[in-house]
């Protein structure tokens, strides 16, 4: 593990906000030149810390207007239920997350769909229709409230 200091800790939040940043502008807003800068970033890069770049999406822009939350209990736990449940949801591009938990459930899945319509023939026909799957239970996310940060 590497061991960071106060500007990694800034490089990762500029980062985060604006993956796109250039090099010349980071280092600026971190208080470094460049090529040191260029250094941690790449430092971190093959340590594993940043593990990528990626554009942050709208589902709403999409079209995708209704966002829930699915828990999912499996009725086959082990290699062979969890492989063929993970297969079948990953064909399903409405599926943004999926998070294995702990608890009396096994995942949740963060699902985007056009409509309620779409969201129960998702579930019915997708989710549910997977042997490995036992029981659902959804959670509309009525309202994200994207100005909230998380404390530091």
């Amino acid at each position: 593990m590497l061991d960071l200091d106060s500007i990694d800790h800034r490089i990762l939040a500029v980062l985060r906000r604006d993956g796109r940043v250039s090099m010349l502008d980071l280092a600026d807003r971190v208080g470094l030149s460049p090529t040191p800068c260029g250094r941690r970033v790449k430092r971190m890069e093959e340590a594993g810390i940043i593990t990528g770049y990626a554009a942050q999406i709208d589902p709403v822009a999409l079209g995708l207007n209704v966002s829930v939350l699915v828990s999912v209990r499996l009725a086959r736990h082990g290699t062979v239920g969890t492989e063929q449940f993970l297969t079948a949801i990953s064909k399903h591009p409405e599926i943004t997350e999926c998070l294995l938990v702990t608890g009396n459930i096994d995942y949740v899945l963060r699902i985007w769909v056009r409509d309620i319509d779409a969201l129960g023939t998702f579930i019915r026909d997708v989710l549910q229709s997977i042997p490995a799957v036992t029981e659902t239970t959804t959670m509309v996310i009525l309202k994200q409230d994207k100005e909230w940060k998380r404390p530091r």
